[in-house]
């Protein structure tokens, strides 16, 4: 099945590659499924504002009903999707307010969480961070905005696990779709890729160094300017 594949890894480091997407056998058709939907979306395959039926899904990924349902119904959960009564799912568009409220909340967790990591990092852990921030420095130099969204969310999602806080994490991943298949619609103002670039070293260096203020500080600002950008994206394209 297409849908298993494990996809385009060019921008991550050698040891990250094959680990990215990788599901055991045993993992359950509807995870899988609910997964590559994610993924569909954020690529652009499902666009936002787009209406599906759980036939039309069920042909794409050539799979019974049950396991897109079943699907649905978590991506539902997660605010990926809104069902529709007896009519599938609606992708839902991002706007302005959707962007302040989840930057808002991304920007309060991801300081609390770069804080931690921080505290927690090891060696190994500060060193596959920096390959990460390597990885998105070298799509920002082809500007394929897509390589960038993705190797972006790898470096946050990264960082963002040293904390050792899944439940926090959770909040965060489950929102990060929309504002990925956003942001790949969208792209970049210009100049946005270098400030990312610098914000991202100073994130990262202030992790590896241990400094929880200045790695909370730059976590916020990062995340704000994102919100501003990606409003000032939203709102030329009025």
């Amino acid at each position: 099945m297409g849908w298993m594949s494990i996809g385009e890894n060019r921008f991550l480091p050698p040891t990250l590659i094959g680990k990215v997407h990788v599901k055991s056998f045993s993992t359950p058709t509807y995870q899988l499924l609910r997964e590559q939907i994610r993924a569909d979306i954020i690529s652009g395959l499902w666009a936002l504002g787009t209406h599906v039926t759980i036939a039309q899904l069920s042909k794409h990924y050539d799979v019974s009903a049950n396991p897109v349902r079943e699907a649905l119904l978590q991506l539902q959960g997660e605010g990926v999707i809104d069902m529709r009564m007896n009519r599938g799912a609606l992708v839902p568009v991002v706007d302005v307010a959707y962007v302040n409220n989840v930057c808002r909340l991304r920007g309060a967790v991801q300081s609390m969480l770069a804080r931690e990591a921080a505290r927690l990092a090891t060696p190994e852990q500060i060193a596959q961070m920096k390959a990460l921030a390597e990885a998105h420095e070298a799509a920002a130099a082809t500007a394929d905005t897509a390589a960038c969204v993705t190797a972006n969310r790898a470096l946050h999602h990264y960082i963002d696990s040293l904390a050792r806080n899944p439940q926090a994490k959770d909040v965060l991943d489950s929102r990060a779709s929309l504002m990925d298949a956003s942001r790949r619609s969208l792209g970049y103002q210009p100049g946005r890729l270098d400030v990312v670039i610098a914000q991202h070293r100073k994130l990262v260096r202030a992790i590896a160094r241990g400094d929880q203020d200045k790695a909370a500080l730059a976590s916020l600002e990062h995340t704000e300017t994102a919100r501003v950008d990606l409003v000032a994206m939203l709102s030329s394209k009025r």
